[in-house]
């Protein structure tokens, strides 16, 4: 049996959505490795930096938890097999919209974060630096990759619900 268009798009929206949600909890687990030498070794104000890092840490490992459940139910909605009725498009725009929803405070959360991450004073670390204790380079690149994952999910969310709503106004299911 030939499988539809209509289902490969959806199949394709539902799996990118998923993977996003299993990008960020990668994401989530490193998130706060690069920073621990602040706790470590740094200053007052270097520890105080690390233990807002810990909380923010704390949030998007909950999120990316929570997405990856969301995917699963979009999946027990049967959502790779059939368009979407009334009942099952309404629960799968919720989910979508709670996914951009989460999307909008990483974002604004790890921007902010890397912001006070540019402006701290790492002179602290020097020392251990030049005796070789440890090794650590100035760089945003972990907040520059949470900003492209969320990014990347909010466009997951919006490929999903865009599919979703169209096959369930265009396609009607014989199954």
């Amino acid at each position: 049996m030939q499988i539809p268009l209509w289902l490969k798009i959806q199949r394709v929206s539902l799996f990118f959505f998923l993977a996003s949600g299993v990008l960020l909890l990668i994401y989530a687990l490193g998130f706060i490795s690069d920073v621990y030498l602040f706790f470590a070794y740094g200053n007052r104000g270097l520890v105080e930096f690390y233990n807002e890092m810990q909380a923010i840490n704390a949030g998007l490992l909950w999120k990316a938890v929570m997405l990856i459940i969301f995917a699963i139910v979009l999946f027990l909605l049967q959502l790779d097999k059939h368009p979407a009725g009334l009942i099952t498009l309404i629960l799968t725009l919720l989910i979508l919209a709670a996914s951009i929803v989460f999307c909008a405070g990483s974002l604004l959360a790890l921007a902010e974060a890397r912001e006070k991450y540019t402006a701290l004073d790492l002179s602290s670390l020097n020392r251990y630096i030049e005796r070789g204790a440890i090794q650590y380079e100035f760089s945003t690149l972990t907040y520059d990759l949470g900003l492209a994952g969320y990014a990347l999910l909010c466009l997951a969310s919006l490929f999903t619900a865009s599919i979703v709503i169209r096959n369930a106004i265009k396609v009607e299911d014989k199954a």
